[in-house]
């Protein structure tokens, strides 16, 4: 048996294909393109992948990866040829290496993502006002509170610790959206999505006391940053403690 990994984008409507799904793609290219995968033994057996981390549905990404174990080795040039080739559209390998024996799992050292975020808002200098009051939130230290599922619920919790950079630049202001980089943290232990960062560090400069319910909470005065909503996010690389890129 000899493990390669294997990294590759997730662009397009490939963005629409599920976690689940990415295992029966890849195990569906390996079967027409004649790679002998191993498989697990027992009454159903399947295909040995293991991949990074979810990519959540509809997100794109320049850095998804995939272990796979083959029964025998093969070149690995010729490998990642044959996949290119024989992966739908949108998902495209990038790389491909053998890994050594006995190297964790591609997740192991994960520590951080970094994103290129994307909101709506509207014209004028509203938007280099929103991203100062980024700013002043961040390096304040304050808590930045928010709802965020866990496997044991939802819970209001502090976000800050897991955000390293938000709204850095470059920012680019195109038509009626405004883009920006952000680190965040992604790994086994802590794991920030985009969108549910952006909504605790949005509620916090907006003065929104998530304590309150809608039907508390004053709308008589329109807040500051009416307009902004969470459009999308791209993620760029994994990064480890040292803030170097994952291979």
């Amino acid at each position: 048996m000899v493990k390669y990994r294997i990294r590759f984008c997730k662009t397009g409507r490939a963005k629409y294909v599920s976690h689940l799904d990415l295992l029966k793609v890849f195990t569906r290219c390996a079967r027409r393109t004649g790679l002998d995968l191993e498989y697990s033994q027992g009454f159903n057996p399947h295909a040995e992948m293991v991949f990074s981390a979810p990519l959540p549905l509809g997100m794109t990404s320049e850095a998804e990866y995939v272990d796979i174990d083959l029964t025998g080795e093969r070149d690995t040039e010729e490998l990642l040829e044959v996949l290119i080739k024989s992966l739908p559209s949108g998902i495209v390998p990038v790389k491909i290496r053998k890994l050594e024996p006995g190297e964790g799992s591609v997740m192991k050292p994960v520590r951080y993502a970094a994103y290129r975020i994307s909101v709506s808002c509207p014209e004028g200098e509203v938007r280099e006002i929103f991203l100062d009051a980024v700013g002043r939130c961040l390096e304040s230290g304050e808590a930045v509170m928010t709802a965020k599922k866990s496997k044991s619920g939802v819970k209001v919790v502090d976000i800050r610790p897991m955000i390293l950079s938000f709204g850095s630049d470059p920012a680019v202001c195109e038509g009626g959206q405004l883009s920006f980089g952000a680190v965040l943290a992604c790994g086994n232990e802590v794991n920030l999505r985009p969108e549910v960062a952006f909504r605790g560090i949005f509620d916090k400069i907006s003065g929104v006391d998530i304590s309150k319910s809608a039907d508390e909470q004053d709308e008589s005065v329109p807040g500051p940053f009416s307009g902004f909503e969470f459009v999308s996010a791209h993620k760029l690389v994994f990064l480890d403690s040292e803030k170097n890129e994952l291979w």
